[in-house]
């Protein structure tokens, strides 16, 4: 499934009230997506704020869940016991402050066994010890697969069969609406759109060196962009990227020397694309590039810049770019911004000319 599914998902997935355990690639957004995207949907929906609550499950002990055993006496004397309370438990507090609220069990498959033991009354009935969540909060989970090497060990049937597994796979458009909602340069974004399997790798390197992934691509954007002037939208102004030697070994360090060989290559045909003025001015016959990575590029700038005022010439000029660069642009506006840009004639048209190719494409 693609983040971006998982997320419209969210509120129904909240409403059948079982644990739900995502299961995807290192660096992938797991963790991320559920701090902000699916608690802001869910938050949006009920009219309230939904509390968070991450626990790193390898870090921990199984006392750390279930609380210590207290040898005591019941009211009449008989000797009990009781278990302390969890620490990994939020505040009563905070609590009550967020009646509803998503509680992460963060990678759950790379704990020990006995702490994976100790969270299967968790994962089904919100259970630490002698107290359990309120009503209002959902269990959710993320893990690496056994493949990635990333310290997964076999999970205990009993345990998968508590949850509500959803596997997530490396998704370029998910990544990229999420990219142009933080400010993240449209050539990057276009670059990872274009070379997808680069970008994200679905399957860890056998090498002990840096690899890419949505994670680490974000790592080096934001390395990139560091020093480039904002207007006061939050929008980059000159967004030509400095692609000196040094600037390339430091994105070595996050994504590893293939990709990033590939990102400054892709970076170099920035000489090929026009300007927003440019465009705004004659989007008819303002610059269009004829090689496909700069008319990626073309159409992400396009997107960074997007407006209701705008998007009407920006689309017309879009129109002269590769069919494939269309539909990707297409399907990233619908996404970033539902209906809010579908004032313009040219969009319209455009999208009623071409149903079927963004029902079918991935891209």
């Amino acid at each position: 499934m693609r983040i971006l599914d998982l997320v419209k998902c969210a509120p129904t997935l909240y409403e059948a009230g079982t644990a739900v355990s995502m299961v995807g690639p290192p660096g992938g957004g797991k963790s991320s997506v559920i701090e902000n995207e699916i608690r802001e949907i869910l938050s949006t929906k009920y009219g309230e704020e939904f509390g968070f609550h991450c626990s790193l499950a390898p870090t921990l002990d199984a006392p750390d869940y279930k609380g210590f055993l207290i040898p005591s006496k019941d009211t009449d004397g008989t000797p009990t016991s009781y278990f302390t309370r969890s620490p990994e438990l939020p505040s009563k507090e905070y609590l009550r402050a967020h009646p509803r609220g998503i509680y992460l069990v963060d990678e759950l498959s790379s704990a020990e066994m006995l702490t994976q033991k100790a969270l299967a009354s968790v994962l089904l009935s919100k259970q630490f010890g002698n107290e359990r969540l309120p009503p209002g909060w959902q269990v959710w989970a993320a893990s690496n697969r056994m493949s990635d090497r990333a310290g997964v060990v076999r999970q205990p049937s009993h345990i998968r069969n508590r949850v509500r597994e959803i596997e997530l796979e490396n998704d370029a458009v998910s990544w990229a609406v999420w990219a142009e909602k933080h400010g993240i340069h449209p050539l990057i974004i276009a670059w990872a759109k274009q070379h997808p399997t680069i970008a994200f790798c679905n399957e860890v390197p056998a090498t002990d060196r840096p690899f890419s992934s949505a994670r680490s691509v974000t790592s080096a954007a934001k390395l990139l962009q560091v020093g480039m002037e904002r207007d006061e939208d939050g929008k980059l102004i000159d967004l030509e990227i400095p692609t000196d030697p040094l600037r390339l070994q430091m994105v070595m360090g996050d994504i590893g020397e293939g990709a990033a060989s590939d990102l400054f290559g892709f970076l170099k045909i920035w000489d090929q694309l026009p300007t927003l003025d440019e465009i705004m001015a004659d989007p008819k016959n303002a610059k269009c590039p004829k090689d496909l990575s700069a008319g990626w590029a073309a159409g992400q700038m396009c997107i960074h810049y997007a407006k209701a005022g705008n998007i009407d010439k920006l689309w017309q000029y879009t129109e002269r770019l590769p069919r494939e660069v269309q539909v990707s642009m297409a399907k990233s506006l619908l996404e970033r911004s539902g209906s809010a840009l579908l004032n313009s004639p040219a969009l319209i048209a455009w999208i009623h000319r071409n149903k079927a190719l963004i029902t079918s494409s991935t891209g």
